[in-house]
């Protein structure tokens, strides 16, 4: 089975556990940055703890240097797994606003109207 891999910014010293995803941690913004060189993460999870400038220089990092990676804040260790998968869904899952009509009647409507 693949996983996916998640890098978590935490001060915390206990390793949180996401179903299917493998999960790295640091202890701050430079080693982050350090280890998106080394490795390719889908999501990078930051804690709320975090300090406010050290979560605009990531994000301000990540957006130039890494720009297909998915930054999302996570209040506390029960909220991060959903934090994560949230952010990586929310940008990787096929749109549910697309229509398929199945009919020939909603075929031809569909075209006159366009």
């Amino acid at each position: 089975m693949r996983h996916l891999k998640t890098l978590v910014v935490t001060k915390n010293t206990t390793m949180p556990k996401i179903l299917n995803w493998q999960v790295s941690t640091v202890s701050d913004v430079e080693t982050a940055i350090e280890k998106l060189h080394q490795q390719t993460y889908k999501v990078l999870a930051i804690s709320k703890d975090t300090k406010e400038v050290e979560k605009n220089k990531l994000q301000k990092i990540i957006t130039v240097l890494f720009p297909e990676a998915i930054i999302v804040e996570y209040k506390d260790e029960a909220a991060l797994s959903e934090s994560v998968k949230q952010g990586y869904w929310s940008k990787n899952k096929p749109e549910i606003q697309r229509n398929y009509l199945d009919n020939s009647f909603e075929m031809e409507l569909a075209a006159s109207l366009h």
